[in-house]
């Protein structure tokens, strides 16, 4: 998020001129840009820092070099954005893609054929960032977790002789239902006593489902989970209560690296239409597909930018129509709301941006102030991009809203590699709690963070616990449940140990050998109240 689909996020590929509206993603490809950068003739008397202002923040929030260390900006970043600008960019950037990638590209004009800015230009702004950056970045702030009292560890058993690929992690409520997936392209279901009872095996790994009422699951593959912009996505249904097996039926194909999906009845018809995150990689787009009779959908590109990595659906201006608020990464790292202006009609509101590194990755609307109106809950901390350093700047952030949905960072909770973060009051005691992993933690110095459980003391402050336990799996993704059906809410966490980015070998070895796939936090609460 990323997911392992969100692993290798790029950085900074997104470049562009001064923006002429405050939204990200204004420029994807070369002719795009070559339409809105300036002539040479009128930057000659500009520095580095004004070039890199006027070339870099149409895309995005503009990256100040103390962001990333200097190494970096030379090795990775610079070299990459150039691509973008025809500085560099030949034939070897193709290499290793599939056909359809290839053909993808050349169609969007990510790499331009000839140079978009000056060669003295571009001199300037590697020379801005060499000299403005520093050697390394700060040490993130160490944690001081707590011991883990509210819950208890244990491992659920499915892939018990095979290694943690968890792709999909998913508790229905209403039936007591889990839901596993795994690179494999294995989809697993278990009741509520944690039994599998069917098992369906995919095209591609599955990364997404939701229930509908009558009972099926609409199930979403990625096509891939390595960085792709082949389209080979689909979404299936699958009939759960089909004693006859439940072979899946194919209802899209040809989607981008699809990672998140969502359904809402948005033009108010009555029929329930499909929201698709269609994350890619250099390429991708924000779609809604408007369901038609006999199963049939037409699809709506709401936003056509890469990473696009989750939707919530709420009517967030309470005109009695469900709007769509949308968590976009790569580059453009914001929270957009469109507003849904009826019969299908959608405007767009920039909420919250932050800088192309930070690595945007999951988000939960909550009213943590009890005031009436839901404020957002972001991670950032995907790590796994061309700047793989440990960052400061990553961690959980908490944006009230002032009721007119303004919002602004209020919290700031630091967790290297923070991935996604869930709030419930798992504790009863009337305030919100969080619940977080971290697919990126530091875990050369700590590495049971990658799962910590804030307790609100109330006051805008946290305590933060962790439990051993938390060692034992590389945590991709989290989903909560009263899966033992006695009133508190409980936590399950699943594993993908495999990553571009270092693990110290010893942690790696135990993950081969003993990490489960699923990991169950059973909350303690009722049991002791009892």
């Amino acid at each position: 998020m990323r997911f392992v689909f969100w692993l290798s996020l790029w950085v900074l590929l997104s470049v562009s001129c001064t923006p002429k509206k405050n939204t990200p993603g204004l420029a994807v490809s070369g002719k795009e840009l070559q339409q809105i950068l300036p002539d040479s003739n009128e930057t000659a008397a500009l520095d580095g820092n004004s070039l890199a202002h006027v070339y870099c923040s149409a895309c995005h929030q503009f990256p100040e070099p103390a962001l990333l260390p200097k190494y970096i900006w030379e090795k990775n970043v610079l070299p990459v954005m150039g691509h973008r600008l025809g500085i560099g960019a030949d034939l070897s950037l193709y290499t290793r893609l599939s056909t359809p990638e290839i053909m993808a590209l050349i169609k969007a004009d990510i790499y331009p054929s000839k140079a978009l800015i000056a060669k003295k230009d571009w001199i300037k702004i590697q020379e801005y960032y060499q000299t403005q950056a520093p050697e390394k970045l700060a040490a993130p702030e160490l944690l001081r977790p707590d011991s883990l009292t509210l819950f208890r560890a244990s491992a659920l058993p499915i892939n018990k002789s095979r290694n943690a690929l968890t792709s999909l992690l998913q508790y229905e409520p209403t039936t007591q239902e889990l839901l596993i997936g795994d690179r494999r392209n294995k989809l697993f279901h278990l009741n509520h006593q944690l039994s599998v009872v069917d098992s369906i095996q995919l095209d591609t790994p599955p990364v997404a489902a939701i229930r509908q009422q009558n009972g099926q699951y609409q199930v979403l593959t990625a096509g891939s989970l390595n960085p792709s912009d082949a389209p080979y996505g689909r979404l299936y249904s699958w009939n759960l209560n089909n004693s006859a097996g439940a072979n899946p039926i194919l209802q899209l194909s040809d989607l981008q690296r699809p990672v998140h999906l969502a359904s809402s009845d948005l033009n108010q018809d009555n029929l329930l239409d499909l929201i698709i995150c269609q994350y890619g990689n250099q390429i991708g787009k924000l779609s809604w597909f408007e369901a038609k009779e006999h199963g049939t959908y037409q699809e709506h590109i709401l936003k056509k930018i890469p990473g696009s990595r989750q939707v919530i659906i709420r009517d967030l201006n309470h005109d009695n129509r469900p709007d769509i608020v949308a968590l976009f990464a790569q580059a453009a790292e914001s929270v957009i709301v469109f507003y849904n202006q009826g019969q299908g009609r959608f405007t767009e509101e920039l909420l919250v941006q932050l800088p192309p590194v930070y690595g945007a990755s999951y988000l939960e609307l909550v009213d943590f102030n009890h005031d009436g109106a839901e404020d957002l809950l972001l991670t950032n901390g995907d790590n796994g991009d061309y700047s793989f350093v440990l960052k400061p700047y990553h961690g959980i952030r908490l944006f009230l809203n002032n009721k007119e949905n303004k919002f602004k960072e209020a919290v700031f909770l630091p967790l290297p590699g923070a991935t996604q973060a869930v709030a419930r009051d798992f504790d009863q005691d009337g305030d919100v709690d969080i619940a977080a992993i971290a697919y990126f933690a530091d875990f050369m110095h700590q590495p049971e963070t990658g799962f910590v459980y804030y307790e609100n003391k109330g006051n805008n402050i946290f305590r933060a616990q962790t439990t051993l336990a938390a060692t034992q799996g590389r945590w991709l993704t989290l989903t909560t449940g009263d899966l033992d059906q006695d009133g508190d809410e409980d936590i399950m966490l699943g594993s993908f140990i495999f990553a571009t980015t270092p693990v110290p070998p010893l942690l790696q070895e135990q993950w081969l050998k003993n990490g489960p796939s699923v990991l169950l936090l059973k909350n303690q609460l009722q049991p002791k109240l009892q």
